[in-house]
């Protein structure tokens, strides 16, 4: 690679500019701008090498150009994350409540419980908050962990507690009870917590199904009365949506960096 190459790289990798398209048009200039600058040095009689020395000092440092282009397109760039921040979401979302909402309705068709309860309309649109919120809430975990140093997981967590009192205190303003905020706080740290704190697998599996387990036992112990079907059914309910929460911790920062690099493409 050419001096004149390197540099063109170095600037275009260093802005940190979202779309391709604007990439190759920056690209486009400099390589024009550096060409014109080339043959002027030649037709002046310079010498390859003293070209090399003069492209580089009069460019200066492909960080320094980088930044006055990353300046310039810092609103883009904002836009652009943002906008794969919300399409994460709502793909991993969309396919974790598929899921979770089809292993339910095999728990409940087996247990012999009432499928038309577990798809009545407050209970999806409940779940779905939920799920939703969950989302939210991891990936804005491992976006926001990028922008510390030390004590990330800590770090982003209180930013994102701030963040969601903020909006439980708006929507309460508007006469609202967002209780799927403050779940998906809870169960977004939670599942952070132990995908960065406890190496092993297995006992990630476990610690999800004990807390999940007592979650549904005591989230059934509160519907009076409960025979002993229901209690198991709704135990059984749980622990699939803990194993599917799970599992989605797994894959969402793969899904979430697919879809970034699927944008920087455009």
């Amino acid at each position: 690679m050419s001096t004149a190459d390197e540099l063109i790289h170095n600037v275009v990798t260093y802005s940190q500019i979202p779309s391709s398209r604007r990439r190759r048009e920056i690209q486009r200039e400099l390589t024009a701008h550096i060409e014109d600058f080339i043959d002027a040095a030649r037709d002046a009689g310079h010498e390859e090498q003293e070209i090399e020395s003069l492209l580089m000092a009069h460019f200066g440092d492909a960080r320094q150009v980088a930044e006055g282009f990353s300046h310039v397109y810092r609103g883009e760039r904002r836009t652009f994350l943002v906008f794969a921040y919300a399409l994460s979401a709502l793909l991993i979302a969309s396919s974790l409540l598929i899921a979770i909402l089809a292993i339910q309705t095999s728990l409940a068709f087996g247990f012999g419980t009432s499928i038309s309860e577990l798809f009545a309309s407050k209970h999806t649109v409940v779940q779905a908050l939920d799920i939703v919120a969950f989302v939210a809430v991891y990936l804005g975990l491992t976006s926001l962990e990028a922008l510390f140093v030390r004590y990330r997981f800590q770090k982003a967590a209180i930013l994102l507690a701030a963040i969601g009192a903020v909006l439980t205190l708006s929507f309460r303003c508007m006469g609202y009870h967002p209780a799927f905020l403050f779940y998906g706080l809870i169960t977004g740290v939670f599942f952070r917590a132990v995908r960065l704190f406890v190496s092993a697998e297995v006992a990630r599996v476990g610690i999800v199904l004990v807390c999940f387990g007592f979650a549904g036992f005591g989230f059934a112990l509160l519907r009076s009365p409960v025979s002993s079907v229901d209690l198991i059914a709704t135990c059984a309910s749980w622990l699939a949506l803990g194993m599917g929460y799970l599992l989605m911790s797994r894959l969402a920062p793969r899904v979430d960096a697919a879809v970034l690099n699927r944008l920087q493409q455009i």
